[in-house]
This record gives structure tokens, C-alpha cells and sequence, in this order.
């Protein structure tokens, strides 16, 4: 797949430059329909062998294994396991604490960081021959862009993020309930989120995800202010999502919420493993080329 040729907000070459020589490989199997990289739990024709059955009327006679027959006197059928395309389906957070402003204005809001995100992944799968989809969210399914492939669906998606704002609050763990019965197909779920909800409703949603079949990939992506608590001054703190205040002295504040944060982060990973899904935590000031590059690295390894 080319490089469009208009300029798309959230296509960034940098990014692409980057990983477009790495491969998203599913971990398990696929169900799929083309020839590609990722195996099925479906038969066909490919160079991997992997049983006999006996011959059936209509079966194609090219499948027929004559060595077997000339030792058994009886016809049976090579099976083959069939490669499969892959949908790899970006599950974007729209929700209201998305849009939250950096206190360094050169920094990208979540939702920005978000969108780049799912851009160079959606042009990864897609430029290695599989099928990209895209579904935003906040309190349930906003938009569901069904898997696709080819340039008119990379750029309906790219379109549809450059049009996106931040909105209401978060029910992910809702959302992620009624994907698993949405989609029926198996394949890999990113979901790119701040991970705003109760720890225990993500870990069953995510757990809906993963007795489907479906692999999940979480980027818990979070602002560098989330991270380190800058603020210093007697402020009001608003929630954006249900716009309620609370004025607090930062300073005086600062140990127990980085304590908190650290248990809700490491609730949310907890979860992530014992469904075996791979999680990533993310800081808007890392760079975006920087953190998939070394998260694809680190998969290929691992589940090589």
C-alpha cells in the first residue's frame, strides 16, 4: 500500500517510517477468507499438512493422497491448514477525559495521541494485506466502521478521525460487553483508552473479549500530567466528564493521588494478564513512532 497522496492529519511519515517493516501477527488462529500470514482453524490449501480424512463424493481429486492409498487399498484426502487474512478492529476512546489539555501546549491531547495511533495501525495491517476496521466510544458503541481493506477504506477511516471530539464519559467496560457479542469474527481488538472506569468492569469486559477468541491489545494511554501531577497552586480540579468540581491544594495532594494512580494502573494490568492480553502503559510525552515501534518489536519476539 502507497502513502496517500493528500495529506491526512493523522498519518504521520515519521511514524510509518518507522514500522511499516514490522508485521502484526496474530497469536492465535484467525478465521478468515484471503490468503495471507495468519493461521485458521478452517482446511484449504497451503504448504502446512496436517491430517487425513477419507474421501468423500465431490471431494477435489488433486487432494487425494495416492502413497495412502497404494498402502491401504482404501482413498483418503490430504488436510491442509488454511491461511487466513486478519481483522484487526482500533478501539478508540471519545469519551470527555480524552480531550483533557496538556499543561505544555506543544503536547498532544489523548484523543490527538490516540488518533495517530490507530492511524499508523490501521495503515499497517492494511499495507500488510489484511483488514483494518475502526469503532469509537464513550458511554457505548458511538461509530463502527467494519473491517475493510484497500486505499478508499484507509481513507474513509482517516477521515472519520480527523472529525472526532472528545464527548461524554467512559463506560468501557460496558462497550466492551457488547463488542464481544458485535463482532463475530476472530481477530485482534486495540483498544486505545485511558482505562477511566471501575478496574473490575474492565477485567470482564476484557474477559467477554477473550472467551470469543478475539486477542485484545490494550494501550492504556494517559497525559504526562496524569503521570507525574505537576500542578503546585491552589486550583479547582474538574472532572471532564461529569463537570464536577473540587478545589485542592496540589501539593498537599500530590502523594495520595500518584499512590492511587499506581493501584488503578496496576489494576487494569492485572486484569489484562489473567485474560492473557497483552498491556501497555503509555505517556503522551513519549513518542508515538517510538512506542509502537518497540511494542511490535517486543511481540514479534515473544510470540515468535
Amino acid at each position: 500500500m502507497k502513502q496517500p497522496a493528500r495529506q491526512f492529519k493523522y498519518l504521520d511519515p515519521q511514524i510509518l517510517q518507522k514500522v511499516t517493516h514490522i508485521e502484526l501477527k496474530a497469536r492465535m488462529m484467525v478465521e478468515g477468507l484471503y490468503a495471507s500470514r495468519h493461521r485458521s482453524p478452517f482446511y484449504g490449501f497451503s504448504a502446512e499438512f496436517v491430517d487425513h480424512r477419507e474421501y468423500s463424493p465431490g471431494d477435489d481429486p488433486r487432494s487425494i493422497d495416492w502413497r495412502t492409498y497404494a498402502r491401504t487399498d482404501r482413498l483418503y484426502v490430504k488436510r491442509f491448514e488454511m491461511e487466513s487474512n486478519m481483522n484487526v478492529i482500533s478501539l478508540l476512546d471519545v469519551s470527555g477525559s480524552m480531550g483533557y489539555e496538556p499543561q505544555d501546549k506543544n503536547r498532544l491531547r489523548k484523543l490527538e495521541y490516540g488518533c495517530f495511533l490507530a492511524a499508523a495501525l490501521n495503515y499497517l495491517v492494511l499495507k500488510q494485506q489484511d483488514s483494518a476496521g475502526l469503532i469509537t466510544f464513550d458511554t457505548d458503541i458511538r461509530d463502527f466502521i467494519p473491517p475493510g481493506q484497500g486505499d478508499r477504506h484507509l481513507y474513509l477511516m482517516l477521515n472519520h478521525l480527523e472529525g472526532l471530539k472528545a464527548g461524554a464519559e467512559t463506560k468501557l467496560g460496558t462497550t466492551l460487553t457488547r463488542l464481544a457479542s458485535r463482532i463475530t469474527r476472530r481477530g485482534i481488538v486495540v483498544l486505545i483508552s485511558d482505562c477511566h472506569d471501575a478496574p473490575e468492569d474492565i477485567a470482564a469486559g476484557i474477559r467477554q473479549i477473550a472467551t470469543r477468541g478475539h486477542e485484545l491489545i490494550v494501550f492504556q494511554l494517559l497525559d504526562h500530567d496524569e503521570v507525574v501531577w505537576p500542578f503546585k497552586n491552589l486550583c479547582n480540579f474538574k472532572d471532564m466528564e461529569t463537570g464536577a468540581m473540587l478545589m485542592g491544594d496540589p501539593l498537599a495532594l500530590r502523594q495520595t493521588y500518584l499512590k492511587r494512580l499506581s493501584e488503578f494502573t496496576s489494576a487494569i494490568e492485572k486484569g489484562c494478564n489473567a485474560c492473557g492480553t497483552d498491556y501497555r502503559l503509555i505517556d503522551t510525552s513519549m513518542p508515538i513512532e517510538d512506542v509502537l515501534q518497540s511494542y511490535l518489536l517486543i511481540r514479534r519476539q515473544v510470540h515468535r
